[in-house]
């Protein structure tokens, strides 16, 4: 994410990604990747506390926590504090991002 490498990231989302942002949107992988190689959207800075992951199965894993993002949108920059899901899925070729979702914290 902070290299904006498509590539990398292409690599790392599954193909039925949910990607919903603290804003409301929500992308899928093709929107997504996008939107980060146009660059609207250029992270900055990527930080996480309070950070737990859960096994609930076989091949998946949530990921919860506090996330601090330095990001620059549409070319404005922002300082996002949001509480964080994600879920991963084991697949053949490695881990993959399905679902993200972002909510943002009160001031």
């Amino acid at each position: 994410m902070l290299a904006n490498d498509a590539d990398e990231l292409d690599a790392l989302l599954d193909a039925g990604l949910q990607f919903h942002h603290s804003n409301g949107a929500v992308d899928d992988k093709e929107a997504y990747l996008a939107k980060m190689a146009g660059g609207r959207i250029r992270y900055r800075g990527v930080a996480w506390e309070e950070d737990k992951v859960v096994e609930p199965g076989a091949g998946t894993a949530l990921l919860t926590g506090k996330m601090i993002t330095d990001v620059s949108v549409e070319g404005v920059e922002k300082r996002l504090v949001n509480r964080v899901i994600t879920v991963w899925a084991e697949r053949g070729d490695g881990w993959k991002l399905v679902a993200f979702q972002s909510t943002p914290m009160a001031a």
